[in-house]
């Protein structure tokens, strides 16, 4: 292929990025110019992009997709040599790169030339942090990564007074200790009000991030938030599980918040912590008070995807669960490390309130084969296509048994 052409498709790729038609146009070119490993290549990952998860065409293109990078993901990433590391490939284009803010501020031009990025992750910010936030390159990011660089407010700040981020939908912070004050400095930033998935994991927020995502009306588009490994503790999860702001969120991350303990019943309605369809509830020492509080006397809830892996919840969480209306809607369910035995295992395989829950993992629970057969066995499991279950503790015979009847 010549030089020109390609650049000319590419330019135009990079124009319109959300269009699939010039990717489109420029895989039937790559076909008549020899190229068709290519052009196939980005037909996949378009029409992978368009299809839903459980689309049963999936598997086929997700095989052809890993063949084609296989055999060509170092050639077609070449461009991108000496600029980034780490490419992305989506809907057939590099749109996502790892690059050090020096190598960034040196040559930002040549790495948003070499391809469609959308994405990027910014490595050794710390002394280049306003430089990198000012460049108006960055008016082409959807997604950006500042991850575990251990800043402070200064981040916070550098991100909230970028004139260059107003398309960003996608923005991760984890592992960088912004805490409550750097917090509510984003929450008040009018250029990311486009926001759709925000990672705050690990970053050292309590208590009052909760009034303040709670509060945070320029976060109103969020459909995914992630607080794990923070200290919010049960109020704050309760504000910002039943905020009026975060009505869109399809998911709550709050796994390590420290949610159990007495307190879980005397602040907020914590009930409004099932209100997400996929809510992370792991590693928060909840306990069977806990989760009974967290159940309530809620009959229906919009959660679809739980995890309560971690808590100790034990059979008596066990039995909660199995008795209550509130997970007739459970498509997914994580118990693991619980300590549940073959008694809990017995009255979840045994509930009326399951028949549409699809993965259930038990796995890291003393379970036997009592508990096994009972899964094996269940009648009311009748949509459970994904089980995990513990490795040891149960024979041979039946985990063979389980693997068949499940798929696992």
């Amino acid at each position: 292929m010549t030089i020109p052409e390609t650049a000319g498709f590419l330019a135009r790729v990079r124009e319109t990025p959300d269009d699939d038609g010039p990717r489109l146009i420029f895989a039937d070119w790559l076909d008549g110019v020899g190229q068709r490993e290519r052009g196939e290549f980005i037909r996949v990952q378009v029409a992978l992009a368009r299809l839903a998860d459980t689309d049963p065409r999936r598997p086929d293109l997700l095989r052809a997709e890993a063949g084609l990078l296989g055999d060509h993901a170092d050639a077609w990433a070449e461009p991108f040599r000496g600029l980034a590391t780490g490419p992305v490939f989506r809907r057939g284009f590099v749109e996502e790169v790892k690059v050090t803010a020096r190598q960034f501020l040196a040559r930002p031009a040549e790495l948003f030339a070499a391809g469609p990025i959308r994405h990027l992750h910014v490595l050794d910010a710390a002394s280049h942090l306003t430089a990198v936030t000012l460049s108006p390159h960055l008016e082409r990011l959807t997604g950006l990564t500042i991850y575990g660089q251990h800043l402070r407010d200064s981040l916070a700040n550098a991100l909230a007074e970028s004139p260059y981020l107003t398309r960003l939908r996608v923005l991760h912070l984890g592992r960088n200790p912004i805490g409550d004050r750097g917090l509510d400095r984003l929450a008040r930033a009018a250029g990311l009000a486009e926001l759709e998935g925000l990672d705050l994991s690990e970053t050292e927020l309590g208590e009052p991030a909760g009034r303040t995502l709670a509060e945070a009306d320029r976060f109103a588009r969020l459909t995914r938030l992630e607080l794990a490994g923070n200290a919010l503790g049960p109020h704050a999860a309760a504000l910002i599980a039943g905020s009026p702001h975060l009505q869109n969120l399809t998911h709550l991350g709050l796994s390590g918040n420290r949610l159990g303990g007495p307190r879980l019943t005397t602040g907020p309605d914590p009930t409004a912590l099932l209100r997400t369809a996929s809510v992370d509830l792991a590693g928060n020492g909840l306990g069977p008070a806990g989760l009974a509080a967290i159940l309530g006397g809620v009959r229906t809830a919009g959660v679809r995807e739980l995890d309560l892996s971690q808590n100790a919840l034990g059979d008596e969480g066990a039995e909660l669960l199995a008795a209550s209306p509130v997970v007739l809607g459970l498509r997914g369910l994580r118990l693991a490390g619980n300590g549940i035995t073959d008694d809990g295992v017995r009255a979840v395989a045994a509930s009326p309130y399951f028949a549409r829950l699809k993965t259930l993992d038990v796995t890291f629970n003393p379970l036997a084969d009592a508990g096994g057969r009972a899964l094996l066995d269940s009648t009311r499991l009748k949509s459970l296509t994904r089980l995990l279950y513990p490795s040891i503790g149960m024979g041979l015979r039946l985990r063979l048994a389980l693997a068949r009847r499940y798929h696992t």
